[in-house]
This record gives C-alpha cells, structure tokens and sequence, in this order.
C-alpha cells in the first residue's frame, strides 16, 4: 500500500488510523461509516488492542501491518482476524534489536518488514521470521519514505 493511499486506494478500499480511538477503519467505496479491521478494544497491550496506531501497510492479500507506536511494537492483523500478532519489536520500548521506540511506519516488500524506528531514529529491517531486526539507516528517519528505501535496498542485491 502507498504510504498515501487516498491518491492510489486498495481496491478502492481506504484504510485508516484512527490514533485517538486507537483502531484501523476500513472505508469501502460509497461507506457512511468504517468498519473496525484492527484494535477498536480501547488503549491498551493486549493482542487485541492498539495504543496510538500511526502507519500501516496491506500487503496484496489483505494483511495489515500496524505501527503500534506506544506499545512499541508492529502487529500484522490477517483477513476477518480479531487479535494481531508481532512481528517486530513488542518487548518494551528501547534500542536494542529486538525493540523499538514510538514506530510511525511501517512497509511490507516481500515478507521484509522496514520499520520507521522514530524514537530511536533509524529504519529496522526484520526479516520473516525474525526476532531482531537489524538497522539500514541510521539518522533521518522522522520523514522518509520507507517505499524509496526499499527500492534502492533491492536494487542493489
């Protein structure tokens, strides 16, 4: 998904971080209202719950990929699914590999899972399956955008 999925919609299906009611809204075309995909269960750290989620990321099967920020962590919510699962980060806010320090995005190419580690200033690479990630970039990473990084990162392979 575009890090601005208003100029390029998901199956013309927009998907919002709703921060202060800490959820994900899925507007489908013609919607008066959203529907709860992910969190909705008030703040909190539960598998069910999201604190202040800022980025996300649907992958083309219907995933989403949250940046929790304050619960430091990133959780993928599978189609229909009522609790997340961490992929990255989720062991208390920090800078060591296997935390992260207020995420705001995240992107998803090819099971790699690049996070905007703010806190911490740096972009975090977890690969699938891992459960440290390790830094691509460091310094710079309150404004970036994640799909940039990734193409250079892959072209050089």
């Amino acid at each position: 998904m575009n890090q601005n999925q208003l100029s390029n919609p998901l199956n013309g299906n927009v998907y919002v971080s709703d921060t202060k009611k800490h959820r994900i809204q899925l507007w489908t075309p013609g919607a008066t209202e959203g529907i709860t995909v992910a969190g909705g269960n008030g703040p909190g750290k539960g598998a069910n719950q999201l604190c202040i989620p800022k980025g996300l990321h649907v992958d083309g099967d219907g995933y989403i990929f949250v940046a929790d920020t304050y619960n430091h962590r990133i959780q993928v919510w599978a189609p229909g699914a009522t609790e997340g699962i961490t992929v990255a980060g989720g062991n208390g806010p920090g800078n060591g590999a296997n935390q992260l320090l207020n995420p705001t995005l995240v992107y998803v190419d090819s099971g790699n899972v690049y996070v905007c580690d703010r806190g911490n200033n740096r972009i975090q690479l977890w690969t699938p399956g891992a459960t440290e990630g390790h830094t691509i970039k460091k310094g710079g990473s309150h404004n970036v955008d994640l799909r940039k990084i990734t193409k250079r990162i892959t072209k050089k392979k």
